[in-house]
C-alpha cells in the first residue's frame, strides 16, 4: 500500500511467496532459497533494495517513506512522527493479534486453545476501541502510515474474521468504510496465499 501510495511501483519487482496452511503450526521446510536469503525469519514482506533488506512492514514503509517518498507519509521528527508511530504502534497491536488468532485456529484437536482465541480477540477490539478513542480524532487528510496500518488491520478483521469488531469501534468502522475504495487497498486486499 505504501508504494501504491507514494506512486513507485514501477521502481519495484513484485514476488508472489506461496505458503501451506501448515505455517501457523510446523515449520515450512520447502522456501524457496533466495526467499529464506532474503528473509530468514521467513517474514513478508521483505524488501530487499541496494545494501539492505528489511523483514519488517513497518521498517520497510520508514525506509519508503524517507528514502524514496520524501516523508510525505510519516514526519521525519518531531510530535507528528511520534504520534503516528504511537497509532501504527496500536494498529500493529491488532495486526499481530490477527495473526496469532489465525495460527492457533490452524490448530486442530487438543492442540487449539480457545481460550488463547479468545484472548488475542480480546485484544483486537480492546486495540479498535483505543483507536477509535485516541487516535482516529486526530487523523487527517493526507492517508499517511498511520492510516494506511490502521486500514489493513480493519480490513483484514472484515475479511477473515467478519463484521463483528465493527461493534467495538463504529466510528472506527465507518471511517474505515469511507477509506476502502482507495486504489492502494483495493490492490492489496486480503486473499488466501496460494499454497505450493
Amino acid at each position: 500500500m505504501t508504494i501504491l501510495e507514494l506512486g513507485i511501483a514501477d521502481r519495484f519487482e513484485f514476488v508472489q511467496t506461496k505458503w501451506p496452511h501448515s505455517w501457523g503450526t510446523q515449520t515450512v521446510t520447502s522456501l524457496a532459497p533466495d526467499f529464506t536469503a532474503a528473509t530468514p525469519l521467513a517474514r513478508i514482506p521483505a524488501l530487499v533494495t541496494d545494501g539492505v533488506t528489511l523483514t519488517d512492514s513497518h521498517a520497510i514503509c520508514d525506509y519508503l517513506n524517507g528514502e524514496l517518498g520524501g516523508y510525505r507519509l510519516l514526519a521525519r521528527e518531531g510530535a507528528a512522527r511520534w504520534k503516528a508511530l504511537a497509532t501504527m504502534a496500536l494498529a500493529n497491536g491488532v495486526i499481530e493479534a490477527q495473526v496469532a488468532r489465525r495460527a492457533e485456529l490452524l490448530r486442530t484437536g487438543e492442540d487449539r486453545s480457545d481460550d488463547f482465541i479468545a484472548k488475542m480477540r480480546d485484544r483486537q477490539f480492546r486495540c479498535y476501541a483505543a483507536l477509535e478513542a485516541q487516535h482516529l480524532p486526530a487523523f487527517g487528510s493526507t492517508f499517511d502510515l498511520a492510516q494506511i496500518t490502521t486500514a489493513v488491520a480493519c480490513g483484514y478483521d472484515d475479511w477473515r474474521y467478519g463484521p463483528d469488531w465493527r461493534d467495538a469501534a463504529p466510528k472506527l468502522a465507518a471511517w474505515y468504510d469511507s477509506v476502502a475504495g482507495r486504489p492502494s487497498l483495493a490492490a492489496t486486499a486480503p486473499a488466501e496465499t496460494p499454497q505450493h
